[in-house]
């Protein structure tokens, strides 16, 4: 009778385990290990040509220039996992209109153009790569915008800046913010712009010309996007 009532314990203990382990494997899934296959994205490194946007505070460099690094690598990133990326720009020439001379007409059909690529695109969702700025030197750290009452927009911004911060190892982490920009408006996927940092707080600004961390901003942008579609059910 000592026996059976023995034998009975352990086999409950042994169940227990195993609904234990089921769960946390269930819990636990990692965003890591996401398939992002035949996911299409619009990465939109932004300015250029002539609209230089933000000057670096300690190295005089143009945001353009860091918005393109960053964008490179965050494509080379997105392709790895089988991402289809379209590329607003790819190099400094003008998107559109390099004819034209008068500075705001050259922008305008720039903005054009660009409004163009992404509705043309189609794609599953879009992300600008920029630089922010601050009259308090002390601002750091990513922060990511998306477009006024667009709910996925909302989702995807909250997902890569979780992941962001995470993974940047921010300590005083930034929240999400929304406006009527105009480039987060083309189209019906949603669209969020990632501001990867201050060019207006010193360390920031020469962090983010180090190509080191430009991969691990690119990387983790990447999770923020495997992060969203684990959030939403898209997981394939």
């Amino acid at each position: 009778m000592r026996l059976k009532r023995w034998l009975l314990v352990l086999l409950a203990g042994f169940i227990l385990l195993a609904l234990c382990a089921c769960g946390e494997e269930e819990s636990g899934r990692s965003y890591s290990s996401v398939s992002l296959e035949g996911v299409k994205v619009v990465v939109d490194p932004g300015h250029g040509d002539t609209d230089v946007g933000t000057i670096g505070v300690s190295t005089g460099r143009y945001e353009k220039e860091v918005n393109l690094e960053i964008g490179l690598k965050l494509k080379a990133a997105l392709e790895q996992e089988g991402v289809t990326v379209v590329m607003t720009r790819e190099s400094d020439d003008p998107v559109a209109a390099a004819e034209e001379t008068d500075i705001g007409k050259r922008k305008e059909a720039d903005m054009q153009k660009r409004e163009q690529i992404i509705r043309d695109a189609d794609a599953d969702m879009y992300i600008g790569v920029h630089q922010n700025s601050f009259e308090n030197a002390d601002a750091c750290g990513p922060q990511i915008f998306y477009y006024t009452d667009s709910g996925e927009g909302k989702k995807l911004a909250e997902s890569i800046q979780t992941v962001m911060n995470e993974e940047l190892e921010i300590e005083a982490p930034r929240k999400v913010n929304f406006g009527r920009y105009r480039l987060l408006a083309p189209g019906s996927q949603p669209s969020v712009t990632v501001e990867c940092g201050f060019f207006t707080n010193p360390e920031e600004e020469e962090k983010l010309q180090q190509e080191e961390y430009q991969d691990r901003v690119a990387a983790a942008i990447v999770d923020g996007i495997k992060y969203y579609q684990l959030e939403c059910g898209n997981v394939k």
